[in-house]
Order: C-alpha cells, then structure tokens, then sequence
C-alpha cells in the first residue's frame, strides 16, 4: 500500500482527511517531519487560513524544500484549499508574498474578477464543471456539488492547468489544477460526501 503524508504545519482539516482516508482504507500519517514527507509516494497539502501565514510555517518547519524535493522525484503532491493556492508563485492576500511556484500563476480575491462584490468568504456547495478529462475526474459525474470555503483564488496563467471550475454570478472560478504529479482542489473533498471520497480514491490510486 503507498504511503501517504499529511502535511502538518499548524493550518488545515488534517484530522477529516486523514478520516476520509481511514473510510477508505488508505493509510495516512500526520506529520511536519520532511524525511518523512519525502519518504511519502503521496503528499497532500491541506490548509484554511492566510496565504502568508501558511507559507511562514511551511517555513519553519523546513517543509519547502521537501515539498519541492518530492515534486521533482515524481511523487504526487495534492493540495486542498488553501495548499492548492500555495502551489502558485505568488498571492495578493493581505500583502505581496511568494508562494512554492510549483504551478504558474497567482492568488487573487474572489472579489477582483466580478462585476459586483460579494460577502466573503464564498461558502457553500457549488456544481463543478469539468474543462478536461483527467483520471482524477473518474467516476465523477457532470454538474455534480462540492463544498467550498474560499475568499481567494487562483489565477493559472497557463488554462492546460485548470481541469475544471465553478460559476459565482455566472464567472467561472477555478476548481481544480492538474499539472503533472501536482494536483490542487480548491474545495474541501473530505467534506463533500461520497463524491468527495471519489477525489481521494482516485488520487491514491494513481
């Protein structure tokens, strides 16, 4: 059975995942030690809270270079919320601040691509629209409802890396990136159901 990290660095909804896991049968362990992550042929980045806090501890605890290390080896690396938003080189809340460049583009208010503001954060179950088919889409049916808890989003600059979005006053926001071994969900699938479950079967099988 491949080994799968959660990565601990003080942000995120580490105990529902590893349990969404758990359900599954896929065997998990919690930690912020990188020989372990590195060790790990699967890695996910969960994360609620500030972009520039979340990248202070990724610093702390020297998480950046086995973040990238287990990049480069070709394991894959799974970023949920705000770990999704990490992955891109920069983020816009708060203050200008770098993220792990693993994917190009930025992190941007929700607020910054409508014509009319709206209350944030952007809370709520949203259909996903699926822009290409990719194995970690299988077995999700179109127009199916995710839950998501979000005031920023990301901004690919290359569209191949988005691989499906959702509409907020009819302007598509970005969902899901796929670029290689790095995946980033911008929703919450360890609370979202079964369909939820089916995110995380695909990606451990992969």
């Amino acid at each position: 059975m491949k080994e799968i990290a959660i990565v601990d660095y003080n942000l995120g909804n580490i105990t529902s995942i590893r349990r969404a896991l758990s359900f599954l049968g896929y065997k998990s362990i919690i930690t912020n030690n990188p020989e372990i992550i590195l060790k790990s042929e699967k890695v996910i980045l969960p994360g609620v809270g500030a972009f520039p806090t979340a990248m202070s501890y990724l610093k702390k605890y020297d998480l950046i270079e086995a973040i990238n290390e287990t990049v480069k080896k070709g394991n894959d690396i799974l970023g949920i919320c705000l770990g999704m938003q990490l992955l891109m080189q920069f983020s816009n809340e708060f203050e200008r601040t770098k993220g792990l460049s693993l994917i190009e583009g930025d992190v941007i208010s929700i607020n910054d691509i409508l014509d009319d503001n709206i209350k944030l954060p952007c809370i709520g179950w949203y259909k996903l629209n699926k822009t290409k088919d990719n194995t970690l889409l299988k077995n999700i049916k179109k127009d199916q409802w995710f839950y998501f808890v979000h005031s920023y989003m990301v901004n690919c600059r290359n569209e191949n890396d988005v691989i499906a979005d959702y509409s907020v006053n009819d302007i598509s926001i970005t969902a899901i990136v796929k670029k290689n071994n790095i995946t980033g969900l911008q929703f919450h699938p360890e609370n979202s159901g079964i369909e939820g479950l089916k995110f995380f079967t695909n990606f451990c099988k992969s």
